[in-house]
């Protein structure tokens, strides 16, 4: 992974909320799976706006990310593009979203400019703040269930939020419909992935020995 040595391996969770959070502003809710071995990225994104008739544009998301890595004593950056439909890149519908997200190496904060098909005209949104949230308060605490949390090596980088188990149960608990219905569909993304992500670590394991070996 091209940028830095000390990178989130395997695959994750983030979500973000795009937007000023002012009363009637237009939010992005973006939620994707990041998987490192390749560096892609697969989600769903749902734009809303209480106008009437009210925002509600969902779109199942797709891209990669790459490091923008400058010289000292400039600061690095993850740019995250994206694009989604009703159905992800198998499907044949029509590209309905198109995103480029620029987010500090710690995936915290960033800017967005994303563009989105309103019936049958394009709208622009540029220079959106994104905000990285949890899933679940930093008060509460649930077990673990399969399945787990892929576990970053040891880096500047604050824990990633665990996978499914802890926010779907969090997401029943509020009784939140569409929350839930994004964490299944992300959760089912990732059981489906589940054998890349073992061929993943066996290769690391391997790297590791042989590093080990030197």
């Amino acid at each position: 992974m091209s940028g830095s040595n000390q990178q989130p391996v395997g695959l994750f969770p983030l979500a973000y909320r795009i937007g000023t959070s002012m009363p009637g502003a237009q939010t992005l809710a973006l939620n994707i799976l990041v998987f490192t071995p390749d560096e892609t990225v697969n989600g769903t994104a749902a734009i809303t706006q209480a106008t009437n008739p009210p925002l509600d544009v969902h779109s199942d998301v797709w891209g990669e990310y790459t490091y923008l890595t400058v010289m000292s004593p400039g600061v690095s950056k993850i740019l995250i593009t994206a694009q989604g439909n009703h159905g992800g890149s198998g499907s044949n519908s029509i590209v309905n979203f198109k995103l480029q997200l620029v987010v500090g190496t710690d995936w915290k904060e960033g800017i967005a400019n994303y563009s989105y098909l309103n019936g049958q005209q394009w709208v622009e949104v540029n220079n959106a703040p994104a905000h990285l949230i949890e899933a679940v308060p930093s008060h509460v605490s649930l077990p673990p269930l399969e399945p787990g949390p892929v576990i970053p090596p040891e880096s500047s980088y604050p824990p990633i939020m665990p996978l499914y188990a802890a926010p779907i149960q969090s997401a029943m608990a509020s009784g939140d419909l569409a929350q839930m219905k994004n964490l299944s569909r992300l959760a089912q993304q990732q059981l489906d992935q589940q054998p890349q992500l073992q061929t993943a670590l066996e290769t690391a394991k391997e790297e590791i020995s042989r590093q080990e070996r030197r």
